[in-house]
């Protein structure tokens, strides 16, 4: 946390500004190879589980092999050595739940239901969609340059630290909002993110819920306080992020 909080404070604008170059090559680079790697990778899984029936369970028991002799021990260590932290006790609870790939099919199954199946092809089938919208669009490049335009604006004055978005930052990305629009192929990622948050919470909400509560039993006191103030950080931080985009929405066709 130290470490991302000194980061930060030196990325606050210029440096986040001069990387966005290197995030519109990696996308554009996406764009163009994504589908083709996906493809040839696919191919060789197919090839893989032809020429050997039991190909899925030995990579997962191979898999489950080398975590065991490699990560198994450092997991316990650092669960033991962060006990009262959320990380911690996230750890140490996985490793109670889970101590084989079995175990993990397991707590697949039992919430994996046919709805769930469902709502997760459809998701799958309208990112693919709306990745190749934006890649057609060229919202790559769009994006970038007003990413730039944005984070070389909020460089400045009282906005020193890109971790605190409320207050300073918040009122220099509103400036810039007031005379730049947002391009429409992010707004149209947007509006989608938000629809399909809305259905999640309508058709999931007592499940999350659920686990949540499961999860919060689990934790100790300190930990479940930090979680506690992780989560009024985050919600206070999206509200100012919110606040800004719901008063300068584009118009958009």
């Amino acid at each position: 946390k130290q470490w991302y909080q000194r980061r930060v404070a030196i990325t606050a604008g210029g440096q986040l500004a001069s990387d966005v170059s290197n995030m519109e090559e990696l996308g554009n680079l996406a764009c163009a190879q994504a589908r083709g790697c996906f493809l040839q990778v696919s191919a060789a899984m197919e090839a893989c589980k032809a020429a050997n029936a039991d190909f899925v369970q030995d990579t997962i028991d191979a898999a489950e092999s080398a975590y065991k002799e490699n990560f198994e021990d450092k997991a316990a260590a650092f669960a033991k050595s962060s006990k009262g932290s959320l990380l911690g006790d996230l750890a140490s609870m996985a490793l109670d739940r889970f101590s084989s790939a079995d175990d993990i099919q397991d707590f697949i199954e039992e919430h994996l239901t046919e709805g769930v199946k469902s709502d997760a092809s459809a998701a799958a089938e309208e990112a693919q969609a709306l990745a190749k919208g934006w890649c057609d669009d060229g919202c790559t490049s769009s994006t970038a340059r007003f990413l730039e335009g944005i984070f070389g604006h909020m460089n400045g004055g009282g906005c020193d630290d890109a971790s605190e978005f409320c207050g300073e930052c918040q009122s220099r990305a509103a400036s810039y909002f007031a005379r730049n629009q947002l391009p429409c192929c992010i707004e149209k990622v947007v509006r989608r993110g938000i629809v399909a948050y809305d259905y999640v919470i309508a058709n999931y909400s007592e499940a999350l819920e659920s686990y949540g509560a499961a999860v919060g039993s689990g934790l100790s006191a300190s930990g479940l306080a930090e979680a506690k103030a992780i989560r009024d950080r985050v919600v206070e931080e999206f509200g100012c992020v919110s606040a800004v985009y719901s008063a300068n929405r584009p118009e958009c066709a």
